[in-house]
């Protein structure tokens, strides 16, 4: 356990240059805020390569720090203000750098119970972050991105992923339609959602493996190169009179838990 003093610190330093995505991209380090984040990236196999904390949250921190090797540095509370990127006191007692966990296409696990999501040009980085969360929780092998969506490791996506950016790997790509077509080459079966599909997803075939859902940009939905590489389109069903769409988050958890669902019927039909 180390004190830090002021922000010339060098490892203060790096990990204050991790509030710059150019900089994240180019070290391949984030930030993880939160005490309760900072215990889960800890706890994970994540590779975290420093934590900073309060004085009086650092002692809940050493064991598993020394457990897994990792630096503990002790910060005052401006300092650490200074370092969520503030000039104003915050909640936050503690941060650890993380390694990104990416992977390429070529590196995506393909099995015969493998369930994927992907997302094109979702802008808003809160929801990349739910996007996280909800394919975690739905048992997703991973979560690709087109390079022009948000970056998944920001500030806002990482909070807003609660944790489960930590665990899931991230495949962000430049040409994400020609991905699409090379899974598809693999035997991936790619739905695709959109409001003027035909067949709703309850009418859909889901329950087929490896399966790849796709979700659009918040307000324009799929651009046409990517509808070109799905092979189904499916809608959620909405209300006559109600909103003709949902957030892009919600209808993801919505279109996931039915492929869960329909996945495990087949499988045990009792």
């Amino acid at each position: 356990m180390e004190e830090i003093g002021n922000s010339k610190h060098p490892e203060y330093k790096y990990a204050q240059s991790l509030l710059r995505e150019g900089e994240r991209s180019r070290l391949g380090y984030y930030l993880v805020e939160t005490a309760n984040f900072v215990q889960q990236a800890l706890a994970s196999r994540a590779e975290v390569s420093g934590v900073f904390a309060l004085a009086k949250e650092a002692e809940r921190f050493a064991a598993r720090c020394v457990e897994r090797g990792v630096p503990l540095y002790v910060l005052s509370a401006g300092l650490m203000n200074k370092l969520v990127g503030t000039s104003y006191e915050t909640a936050v007692t503690a941060i650890a750098t993380v390694k990104q966990g990416v992977l390429t296409p070529e590196q995506l696990p393909l099995q015969n119970e493998t369930l994927l999501l992907a997302g094109e040009r979702i802008q808003d980085p809160r929801n990349v972050g739910v996007l996280v969360r909800t394919a975690e929780a739905a048992g997703c092998t991973a979560l690709l991105l087109s390079q022009d969506s948000a970056d998944p490791f920001s500030r806002a996506s990482v909070r807003s992923s609660t944790g489960s950016i930590v665990r899931l790997p991230i495949c962000q790509v430049p040409d994400l339609p020609a991905v699409l077509r090379q899974l598809q080459e693999q035997g991936v079966q790619v739905v695709a959602s959109s409001a003027r599909a035909p067949h709703t997803l309850y009418e859909a075939p889901l329950a087929q493996r490896p399966l790849l859902l796709l979700v659009g940009n918040e307000t324009e939905g799929l651009t046409e190169q990517a509808r070109v590489a799905a092979s189904e389109f499916v809608r959620v069903p909405m209300s006559e009179d109600g909103p003709s769409s949902l957030n892009v988050t919600v209808a993801t958890g919505v279109l996931l838990f039915e492929a869960i669902r329909q996945f495990q019927a087949r499988n045990d039909p009792s």
